[in-house]
């Protein structure tokens, strides 16, 4: 059996004669080309355990069924502003409605009725100041609540049952009708000769027949607190 001396001349010489590198022939050409090609082989799995991750550790993440989410209505609320006493709505639909003042402003006949209504000791109820709405003009319904307070405290100083105004009729100084009667009568009297005596003396003198000094005091006094509101 020969043995191979490795350390003989001819053994060094040949790995000396080897050139894996750059050498051309056939042995060495193919020693290069396989080594690239695992070299290749090798990084291509790198890669792939990085990116993609080793076999059999591939995670699969399912996402929970999805919520359910309800609509919520937005309800858009009309808006109110007053401008100069005038009320202006500005509506969903972007429409704007203007109610003017006036509409809100108290009437002559209400601020009469809350006049008579908050008076101490008024015996011009609901029904009696009906009749007086119906029969008197809105002047002349002012003017004969005035007198009512001038002449009798509205009622309260008098045992008459309708007559609370001093109105004699005919020089009747018992005269005290029906209620109906009544408001007809003083409502036309009034508004026929009568409307402005606050401020018209011969019409004071006329009516009240004396000095008409504290007379026109409660009167005007009166006439002042049914002024709209």
């Amino acid at each position: 059996m020969k043995i191979l001396n490795i350390k003989s001349n001819k053994f060094k010489t040949f790995l000396k004669s080897i050139n894996l590198l750059d050498g051309q022939r056939r042995g060495e050409v193919v020693f290069r080309r396989f080594f690239f090609l695992v070299a290749m082989g090798m990084l291509i799995y790198l890669l792939l355990l990085t990116f993609v991750g080793r076999k059999g550790e591939v995670k699969v993440s399912v996402d929970p069924a999805p919520e359910k989410v309800q609509a919520q209505e937005i309800v858009i609320e009309d808006k109110e502003e007053w401008v100069d006493g005038d009320k202006v709505t500005t509506k969903a639909d972007g429409t704007v409605e203007v109610v003017p003042a006036e509409v809100f402003m108290e009437s002559s006949t209400q601020a009469v009725k809350r006049f008579t209504q908050s008076y101490s000791g008024s015996k011009i109820d609901d029904k009696y100041f009906t009749l007086l709405d119906k029969y008197c003009s809105d002047e002349a319904l002012r003017t004969v609540v005035a007198i009512s307070v001038a002449e009798t405290s509205m009622g309260r100083n008098t045992s008459r049952k309708t007559n609370f105004y001093g109105w004699f009729k005919g020089g009747n100084r018992s005269y005290d009708p029906d209620m109906e009667t009544m408001a007809r009568e003083i409502c036309t009297g009034v508004q026929k000769s009568y409307i402005g005596i606050g401020t018209d003396s011969a019409k004071s003198r006329k009516y009240v027949g004396h000095d008409t000094t504290n007379w026109l005091k409660n009167y005007r006094w009166a006439y002042a607190q049914m002024e709209v509101k």
